[in-house]
């Protein structure tokens, strides 16, 4: 009976609990208070379902901000940029990241590089190429220039030169007996020093290329022909210049009279080494000189000077120690030395115009 009495009171006690719990859950109450009931059991309960309710709301507010977040990304953009934007985003493969944009950067830079080195090495090679050709047929040009002046017209060149370097001999004395006409307080204008200098051109060493014997003698007379004409411009220097002493002057006549000889001497062994000995070489040199010693200088039309005939003409004994002894037998150097005095003289007059043949400025 009492176990019937105990359950019927436990029944009563879950009815009104039930009840309870209804109007706490219609009034959104679940503050647990010490006045509610002071059953622990119901009081566990209550606690149980208010963190349940809070753990709900909880993840309704998550919820709620993920939406939020996720209605951003796909908001449709106002603009035309950002709709565009919106494409490329939708449309990015799953594997895009800020890593794979930088890579595409990268590598479209690297493709520039790349294009520019190759186009570059186009560039090289055709420039290469046109370079080598135009190498080539330099090279052929040359060849056959080279092969147009023959050893034989290099032998004819230094006939040329024992001629240029006659009229030298008749000028640079013509100065120096000018000189002495004014005592030496003036000088000849600088256009007759550079007159004398021999044309370099006139000695094309390539001509013997190949055979180190004959290119050695032309060498030599190269460099003999070079020297002479830094000596005409020292001489120069010096003669034009008021201070220098006349001495000096002299000394730079007799110098540049001397290489005339030298020179001439120079240029017939030279045409024996490499050429040969013989009567035929030595024939043409003799004509060539003779074509200065025949009277072509436009004597006729030279207008004389008192005193031009008052000069000190060069002697025989002077001319015999010259190199014209190779060429010219002693009565023939008399005929030679006639002529050279003649020529001096026609120097020291005037041209057709009036003009000095040889000017004379003076300090």
């Amino acid at each position: 009976m009492k176990k019937y009495i105990i359950l019927i009171l436990s029944l009563v006690l879950f009815s009104i609990t039930s009840v309870a719990q209804d109007k706490t859950t219609q009034e959104s109450e679940f503050i647990v208070s010490k006045d509610t009931t002071k059953n622990p059991i119901l009081k566990e309960l209550l606690i149980i379902r208010n963190l349940q309710e809070e753990a709900k709301e909880d993840r309704k507010k998550i919820k709620a901000k993920m939406e939020k977040q996720e209605a951003e990304q796909n908001e449709v953009p106002t603009n035309e940029y950002g709709a565009i934007l919106q494409v490329e985003h939708n449309t990015r493969p799953h594997w895009y990241s800020d890593g794979w944009n930088l890579f595409g950067v990268l590598t479209f830079f690297l493709a520039i590089i790349a294009f520019a080195v190759s186009w570059g090495s186009y560039l090289y090679t055709k420039w290469s190429y046109k370079y080598t050709k135009d190498t080539y047929f330099a090279q052929i040009k040359t060849e056959d220039n080279t092969r147009k002046l023959s050893q034989e017209a290099q032998r004819h060149l230094l006939n040329e030169l024992l001629r240029h370097l006659y009229r030298n001999f008749v000028i640079t004395y013509t100065m120096r007996t000018k000189m002495k006409d004014i005592k030496y307080k003036g000088y000849p204008s600088e256009e007759h020093f550079e007159k004398l200098k021999i044309p370099m051109e006139n000695i094309h060493l390539e001509a013997f290329y190949g055979e180190d014997e004959k290119f050695q003698f032309m060498h030599v007379l190269y460099l003999n022909l070079r020297n002479y004409n830094e000596e005409v411009e020292v001489a120069l220097k010096h003669i034009i210049d008021p201070v220098i002493k006349k001495q000096t002057k002299d000394e730079d006549f007799d110098t540049l009279e001397f290489k005339v000889s030298f020179l001439t001497e120079k240029i017939i062994d030279t045409i024996y080494e490499v050429w040969g000995e013989n009567a035929e070489y030595k024939n043409d040199m003799r004509k060539a000189m003779n074509l200065s010693l025949s009277g072509k200088t436009n004597a006729t039309k030279n207008i004389d000077v008192p005193n031009s005939d008052k000069f000190s003409a060069l002697t025989l004994d002077a001319l015999k120690n010259t190199s014209y002894t190779r060429l010219y037998s002693e009565s023939e150097l008399e005929k030679v030395l006639e002529i050279f005095n003649h020529d001096v003289h026609e120097e020291r007059k005037k041209n057709e115009r009036g003009a000095w043949k040889v000017r004379m400025i003076k300090f």
